[in-house]
């Protein structure tokens, strides 16, 4: 069709123009609900976070039929943990997967996913989030701008030393390494320990030191980290137990219709029961490996452990609303 010179036809050309324009807004449309997330994890790609992340990523991609494409980035390409989430609030990325308290740095009350002994066990902690988990990333959204969509299943913390420790009275005067916060010292305390901050990346060095005598994680990461090599023992205290999460920018949330809303919630679900199976299966594979490599592995009183921390939450109010509501989940 012309518009200048012969053959000109004006009903034609206003025709075309109406298809034209309808075109135009049906490819609108559609670019309206094309949605990139940019991720970022701060481990390597063989670590079970990167691995779940990967996960729902694919898990995202398909339900949404590619309207939601996450690009993810491990090994802290994009920065540390807390340098991601930041980066979330300033929308310079989507996604991120720090430990669950790690977002009390915006939303206090986060800080109850390290109380000592909050869950039974492992399949009780499950129970709770998925209880809790929708009004928990409603209420984070809300005031934090972070929506929590995955619980990253971790296995509970042990405590690694060089001695037996089976009740709050053999760790007297250990020296145990504790991240720098207020409610993992005070935990350490009422333990009857010497908890002593340090950063993560200098506690090897300070166990073959003798700088400390001791440090709690997950098995799965005092094995990998090597500090068996410089303690003897495995003491399985399951003081903690707190997983990572995966958390989108609520503005990117909001961005999304009802419909990805529901398939990214789906995507979440999937990846959760995925990683939990997985966990179940390598944690009685790597503590047979430990035991292999010559541990001493001892079970502890943890109702001894238990009753010394009775009482805790006096010192941290923040958290009373949400311990209430988890001590009310069987």
């Amino acid at each position: 069709m012309k518009i200048n010179g012969t053959g000109f036809n004006r009903r034609e050309w206003i025709a075309g123009v109406g298809v034209a324009s309808l075109l135009s807004l049906t490819a609108l449309e559609a670019s309206a609900q094309q949605h990139t997330w940019i991720a970022g994890t701060a481990t390597p790609p063989n670590d079970p976070i990167a691995l779940s992340t990967d996960y729902f990523a694919e898990r995202v991609e398909a339900l949404t039929d590619g309207a939601i494409v996450m690009e993810v980035h491990h090994g802290a390409a994009l920065g540390g943990d807390r340098d991601l989430v930041e980066t979330i609030l300033q929308q310079g990325i989507q996604v991120a997967t720090p430990g669950q308290a790690l977002l009390s740095g915006w939303y206090k009350p986060a800080e109850i996913w390290i109380f000592p002994y909050l869950f039974n066990d492992v399949d009780h902690k499950d129970r709770v989030w998925d209880t809790v988990k929708a009004e928990y990333a409603d209420t984070v959204g809300r005031e934090a701008g972070l929506r929590p969509l995955v619980a990253v299943p971790r296995g509970p913390r042990m405590l690694s030393a060089n001695k037996v420790v089976k009740t709050p009275a053999d760790m007297e005067g250990m020296k145990v390494r504790v991240p720098e916060t207020q409610l993992w010292l005070k935990t350490f305390e009422r333990f009857g320990a010497s908890p002593t901050p340090l950063p993560f990346p200098e506690v090897y060095q300070a166990l073959r030191a003798g700088v400390i005598d001791g440090q709690d994680n997950p098995v799965s990461l005092t094995f990998n980290s090597g500090f068996f090599e410089v303690n003897t023992h495995l003491n399985l205290t399951e003081h903690m137990m707190q997983d990572n999460v995966i958390v989108v920018g609520e503005a990117a949330w909001q961005a999304l219709t009802p419909e990805l809303q529901a398939a990214v919630t789906q995507a979440a679900t999937e990846t959760e029961l995925e990683f939990r199976k997985r966990l179940k299966a390598d944690s009685e594979a790597l503590l047979q490996k430990v035991k292999d490599a010559g541990v001493v592995v001892t079970e502890v009183d943890k109702a001894a452990f238990r009753k010394s921390v009775e009482g805790l939450e006096a010192d941290f109010p923040h958290i009373q609303e949400w311990l209430e509501k988890i001590r009310a989940i069987d």
